[in-house]
C-alpha cells in the first residue's frame, strides 16, 4: 500500500486495496491526506484492485465534496470499488494498457438460512448503490449496468472511454534514450556550419556522455 501527498506537485498517489485493514488505504486517512489540499485542484494517482465497498463509498463521497477539481489518473489498473472512486472525479484519465473491471460486490458470511438471505439483500442494495454511481458518470441505465457487473465485465482504456466512465487516454510510450537525441540534435544541424564549429559541438556532445 502506499498513500502519499504532495500539495506542491497537487497530487495523492494511492496504491494498494481499499479498506480499514492492514496494508489498505482506509477512508480515514484518505480523507486527512485530501484535506491537505484543500480549495485547490488535485490529481489522484491510482492504482487499486478494490476492496471494501462501504470505504470505497466515503472516499467518493470525499473526493465528490471536494472544493478543487479533482483528477483521478489511473496507471495500470481500476477495479471493483475503486472504479466507484474513479466516478467520483471531474475527469477520468487512463493509461493506454490500463484495465478497468466492473463487477457485483462479494463477501464471506455465516450463519443460518436467514442471515444468508438477509445478507443477499444487503448486497443487492449496495450493487445498487453503485450501478446509480455508473449511471450517473456514464448515462447508461441502471440495468444495463447490473448486467456488466453480473458478467465481471473488463474494459480496456479504450473500452472504457468509449462507455463513459474515463474522459481520455493517456497513451504510453517508450521515452527516447538520450544518447539518440543527441544524435538527432547532430542530424538536425544546418550543412552549411563550418567544420571547426561542427567538430567542437560533436566533442562537446561526446565529453557529455561521460
Amino acid at each position: 500500500m502506499k498513500l502519499e501527498s504532495n500539495p506542491v506537485e497537487k497530487t495523492i498517489t494511492a496504491r494498494g486495496m481499499i479498506g480499514d485493514f492492514d496494508n489498505a488505504i482506509s477512508a480515514d486517512d484518505f480523507r486527512a491526506v485530501l484535506d491537505e489540499h484543500r480549495g485547490q485542484d488535485v490529481t489522484i494517482l491510482l492504482n487499486s484492485e478494490g476492496g471494501s465497498v462501504t470505504d470505497g463509498l466515503s472516499i467518493f463521497n470525499a473526493i465528490a465534496e471536494h472544493d478543487g477539481e479533482v483528477t483521478v489518473h489511473v496507471d495500470t489498473l481500476a477495479a471493483s470499488i475503486a472504479t466507484v472512486i474513479c466516478c467520483a472525479a471531474d475527469r477520468v484519465v487512463m493509461n493506454s494498457n490500463a484495465k478497468y473491471m466492473v463487477h457485483r460486490c462479494w463477501t464471506a458470511a455465516m450463519g443460518n438460512c436467514k442471515d444468508f438471505r438477509k445478507m443477499a439483500d444487503t448486497m443487492d442494495m449496495l450493487d445498487g448503490d453503485i450501478a446509480s454511481v455508473y449511471s450517473d458518470r456514464t448515462g447508461m441505465a441502471s440495468d444495463d449496468l447490473l448486467a456488466m457487473m453480473d458478467n465481471e465485465t473488463w474494459l480496456t482504456a479504450e473500452e472504457a472511454v468509449s462507455q463513459g466512465f474515463v474522459d481520455e487516454v493517456h497513451e504510453i510510450k517508450k521515452v527516447a534514450p538520450k544518447a539518440e537525441l543527441k544524435q538527432e540534435v547532430l542530424a538536425a544541424l544546418p550543412p552549411a556550419l563550418p567544420a571547426n564549429v561542427l567538430a567542437g559541438m560533436r566533442r562537446r556532445l561526446r565529453l557529455s556522455r561521460r
